[in-house]
């Protein structure tokens, strides 16, 4: 029999170039992911999870959901609970300040999704940021990412935080309630409040963070990284490519809810993920959120600016502290990441 020599070089170069697709075995298989709520940001951790995206890279993630803020999650993953956690960027910039090592390893939001907005009856009197003076705006908690935005928005429209009245309403139903009922003049939100209320035609809004348009009119930029997958700096360097499976995972289901339409990605959704009974109500929320997920998973260097403003703005250990914000992101995952799902 004849061997051709090319073709057995050929064959020998693909086998290597699969062999290198997952060159080592992840070092925890078994790990924890902590997350604050259950959030539109956060969505990607359902259908990851959901469509077995995970499983797929040989992991066994277990979803602690602390239904309590990213805060929680936060203190988690320092304590050593947890090993990973889908929460807000800028706690990569907060724990710098305080002498720890949180690094982003792969962005899900470009965008942070938040909407401001005025009860209707006060739309012909309030049109920009700046007659928000001597109102009353509702937040979700004090010192949360709702209050640190409402707080810079004002700052850039002139207004001091003792312009206005800040007022704690929680999250969800409670805070537009409190909007409807007029016990708070203005009201910063989330899906799926933000598409009942224009659906309802309840509010004016002011500014809507859900597109590239609205984040710039709010924070002065057309990108502001919000939700992303943090971990200490020890776990990531001990376990490498536990971290690059974990990213695979989540590069793949943000390509996934980009390919797909909104129907099919509200379908697969468990449902603590969405509105239980509504489903039109939730293809129009999903519709809606879609710009505002990352396509790649990438940090760009300079849209980090927003979120340190934000943040600085709000806290002077923040404000006072050398921040390095090329050390609270990585993107060497995502890269790599890209190579992988070719």
């Amino acid at each position: 029999m004849k061997f051709d020599l090319s073709m057995l070089v050929g064959v020998a170069y693909i086998a290597a170039s699969l062999s290198t697709v997952h060159a080592a075995e992840p070092e925890k298989k078994a790990i924890t992911l902590g997350v604050g709520s259950v959030i539109m940001n956060y969505m990607p951790v359902g259908l990851a999870d959901a469509n077995g995206a995970f499983k797929k890279q040989g992991l066994d993630v277990t979803i602690e959901n602390f239904k309590a803020g990213g805060s929680k999650a936060l203190q988690a993953l320092i304590g050593g609970s947890v090993d990973v956690v889908v929460g807000a960027y800028d706690h990569t910039i907060q724990m710098q300040s305080k002498g720890k090592n949180i690094e982003c390893v792969v962005q899900l939001n470009t965008l942070p999704g938040n909407s401001l907005a005025v009860r209707a009856s006060l739309a012909d009197k309030v049109n920009s940021g700046a007659d928000l003076k001597g109102l009353k705006i509702g937040i979700t908690t004090p010192g949360s990412s709702a209050d640190m935005a409402v707080r810079y928005y004002l700052q850039r429209n002139g207004l001091r935080p003792t312009d206005v009245q800040i007022i704690a309403v929680g999250s969800g139903t409670p805070g537009m309630v409190a909007l409807e009922q007029g016990n708070i003049d203005a009201l910063i939100y989330w899906d799926p409040v933000a598409t009942i209320l224009q659906q309802k035609k309840a509010v004016k809004v002011l500014f809507d963070a859900r597109t590239p348009e609205g984040n710039t009119k709010a924070f002065g930029g057309p990108i502001s990284p919000f939700a992303c997958v943090y971990a200490t700096k020890d776990f990531i360097e001990a376990n490498p490519e536990t971290v690059q499976r974990v990213v695979d995972a989540f590069v793949e289901t943000l390509h996934e809810i980009h390919k797909k339409p909104a129907a099919d990605i509200v379908d697969a959704l468990p449902d603590t993920w969405k509105l239980p009974g509504q489903r039109d109500l939730n293809i129009a929320i999903m519709e809606a959120s879609k710009p505002m997920f990352s396509t790649d998973g990438l940090t760009i260097p300079d849209s980090v600016k927003i979120p340190y403003g934000i943040v600085s703005a709000y806290s002077d250990d923040v404000k006072s502290a050398k921040i390095d914000l090329s050390e609270t992101y990585t993107n060497k995952f995502a890269d790599e990441a890209a190579k992988r799902l070719k």
